[in-house]
């Protein structure tokens, strides 16, 4: 399978929350969100397994590869640009990967209309989007609204991992986690051992040093 086979479900006029083959589609510029449209995690992937959650998934390359090495885990990847969506489609489908679903949206808009709380064991931002520009780090997906809702929808003693190549918005992430009573920042225990997205692969050829954030739900 190839990325272009998958076709967006809806024409722009029609767009409405919709699950389909694996993927939940969270339309832009609508306002008619219900939690109630998303199914709990154990009709999705049909079973009690632990869930963890990628945003900023990218071309899936790192959520492909960590479904595929902890099947005993359930995974979502979540990622607003629909061409990078059509991506992991095309790589879950092709490996066959049954413990992946994808949400095609804004991870914020995602979080907080849809998630339930203490829903998911653990969270991973990797290379978010870093707004360089000053007058443009408002758009930057770290900050409170989105931290408040990851602390709302991870379990006690879940954890949350931030990776980034920029030393600015890597500050930035730790003033607002140092604001939230709800983590404890601690050593990242995998760091070696993470694994690859592309935007990682991309950063490391250039040169650029690759920085992590690990904190534990308290």
């Amino acid at each position: 399978m190839k990325p272009k086979d998958l076709k967006s479900p809806y024409k722009w006029n029609e767009r409405v929350p919709l699950l389909k083959d694996g993927v939940f589609y969270v339309p832009n510029y609508y306002e008619k969100h219900d939690r109630g449209l998303f199914p709990s995690w154990e009709k999705i992937f049909g079973n009690s397994a632990p869930v963890h959650i990628e945003y900023c998934s990218g071309n899936g390359d790192w959520i492909i590869a960590q479904a595929q090495s902890h099947p005993e885990k359930n995974w979502v990847a979540v990622e607003r640009k629909f061409e990078r969506v059509r991506k992991i489609y095309s790589k879950r489908t092709n490996e066959q990967i049954d413990n992946l679903i994808i949400i095609s949206g804004e991870a914020l808009t995602f979080s907080k209309n849809y998630l339930q709380s203490q829903s998911v064991e653990g969270v991973y931002v990797n290379f978010p989007d870093p707004w360089p520009k000053d007058r443009h780090a408002k758009h930057r997906l770290i900050q409170d609204p989105f931290v408040d809702e990851v602390s709302r929808v991870v379990k006690k003693d879940g954890t949350l991992t931030l990776v980034s190549d920029s030393a600015p918005y890597i500050g930035q992430m730790e003033s607002v986690m140092q604001s939230s009573m709800s983590w404890k920042k601690v050593s990242c225990p995998f760091e070696e051992s993470y694994g690859n997205s592309y935007f990682e692969k991309l950063w490391r050829s250039l040169g650029r040093d690759i920085y992590f954030l690990h904190y534990d739900k308290t």
